[in-house]
């Protein structure tokens, strides 16, 4: 047993592995990895993450994916990846590893793994399939990140599970209607207990499971929770699909860190040609509504996009006040929906908004799940005449105008060499290393060197912050200076 839980890599596939470390570390010393080995010294499980992917987590490490892909069968082993979505929506790593089992030990040791990684920072949420031996490995190491099930997964074992049943295609289309539509966990259970009376299901052990874990897989039950706009619907979020067709089933150990690398370029590349396009290509709004204008000049392209869908939105929307208690008003908002197999169904939805604080929240939960404020609210804001949004409902995650880190790390697949600003990070990087060095020696000298970077920080960057604003974003900075004197 021992034996066959080693990776069963040749003396190519360690030295590849190797000298790829090797390599990266040269180009930053912020590359990690971590190496187990058993008792016989020999290699088990191996995980790395390279400079640039720590310094994206900082950015976008609330919600990630994580999954495992089987590589060539003569080498028994795994790949296991990290994965989020960036300000585009695009996916981005966090980490992987290769894995020489799938039990809960040796994901709890990727795991762990990982959290050091990441300085002990544990995202907030994380989907996987429904693996037990992960979803118990995340119970020990993640226990207050909330974790959800690839809905695609499930969803697509019903041809195995039921596909031997008489009236399967009508059980498909009843179970794929009411988990995606359903609007309240009420109206899911009943929908269930129809399914299971109608068809003679009752005894379905694969049914009776999945409904015990439903609210780690039916979008009504996760729907408060914030998601990034992982999609519940679909493969896009899967960890095979990251490196598409770079790394397969059959690549041999040498031409798997080629082909990583190869990936990984792929999506600095696209990135870097997202941000372009976003900085130099303005998607032109549809409506009058400042709000519309806010989100225009703040958000990406692609999320500028998902905005946009709302606001279209706005044309099948009628909202009523229905109570109003001082500051608090509560709407019905009259939407006419599109089901899962396209037909329209009228709905109404409740957004209640406090005009104190400027809180709205709508049944619907779309801002909650995906960060994008729903047609719901933006109905009702916009009847009662409100020019801009706090800041509090534009998401740093998704802007455009931000500059973050990571994006001037050095790596082996993006050494950045043309880039000044890159450059620039390096040198002051390295500066400030050697000043940290010295003055680490002794408390006083580190609590006077703390004092006037944090000097510096508040007024110098403050003001070069405040003269690049646009209108809208000073705007915004004035909503959250409010709200801050407010408290």
């Amino acid at each position: 047993m021992g034996k066959a839980r080693r990776l069963q890599l040749a003396v190519e596939g360690v030295e590849a592995l190797r000298n790829y470390f090797i390599k990266m570390q040269e180009k930053n010393d912020q590359f990690y990895y971590m190496i187990d080995v058993d008792d016989e010294s020999q290699l088990r499980n191996v995980f790395w993450a390279d400079a640039r992917s720590r310094a994206a987590y900082d950015s976008f490490g609330d919600v990630i994916t994580f999954g495992t892909t089987h590589l060539n069968n003569a080498y028994r082993m795994s790949f296991a990846s990290f994965v989020g979505v960036n300000h585009h929506g695009q996916l981005i790593l966090f980490g992987c590893g290769l894995i020489s089992n799938e039990d809960t030990e040796t994901f709890v040791w990727l795991f762990d793994a990982w959290l050091k990684c990441m300085n002990g920072q544990a995202p907030s949420a994380i989907i996987t399939d429904q693996d037990k031996e992960m979803q118990n490995a995340i119970a020990r190491v993640f226990p207050r990140s909330r974790h959800r099930f690839c809905l695609w997964h499930i969803m697509k074992k019903l041809s195995e599970k039921l596909g031997s049943h008489s009236q399967y295609e009508a059980i498909k289309r009843s179970m794929q209607g009411f988990v995606y539509d359903s609007l309240s966990c009420e109206e899911f259970e009943q929908n269930w207990k129809c399914l299971l009376d109608s068809y003679n299901l009752r005894d379905n052990a694969w049914l009776d499971w999945i409904y015990g874990e439903r609210h780690l897989w039916v979008p009504v039950y996760v729907k408060n929770t914030f998601w990034a706009g992982l999609s519940t619907t679909q493969r896009s979020e899967s960890m095979n699909y990251f490196f598409e067709d770079c790394v397969n089933s059959k690549s041999m150990p040498k031409q798997f860190v080629e082909q990583y690398n190869n990936a990984l370029r792929r999506k600095v590349e696209n990135e870097n040609a997202a941000d372009f396009s976003s900085f130099g290509t303005a998607i032109p709004c549809i409506s009058h509504y400042p709000i519309e204008k806010q989100f225009q000049e703040l958000y990406t392209n692609a999320k500028f996009r998902e905005v946009q869908d709302e606001f279209k939105g706005l044309l099948y929307c009628c909202a009523a006040l229905v109570t109003c208690e001082g500051a608090m008003y509560t709407y019905q908002v009259r939407d006419e929906v599109k089901g899962f197999e396209g037909f329209i169904k009228r709905t109404n939805f409740c957004v209640s908004f406090n005009e104190a604080d400027f809180e709205v929240k709508c049944s619907c939960c779309l801002f909650e799940f995906r960060g994008i404020l729903c047609r719901h609210a933006l109905r009702v804001l916009t009847n009662l005449e409100k020019q801009l949004l706090p800041p509090k409902y534009i998401l740093d995650r998704w802007r455009k105008d931000l500059k973050r880190r990571y994006t001037l790390v050095k790596s082996s697949y993006d050494d950045l060499s043309d880039s000044p600003a890159a450059q620039r990070f390096d040198r002051l990087t390295q500066f400030f290393a050697e000043i940290a060095s010295q003055s680490s020696e002794s408390e006083a000298i580190c609590g006077e060197l703390m004092r006037r970077l944090e000097l510096f920080q508040s007024e110098f960057l403050h003001h070069r912050t405040k003269r690049d604003m646009s209108p809208l974003a000073r705007q915004s900075e004035i909503w959250s200076m409010q709200s801050k004197s407010f408290m």
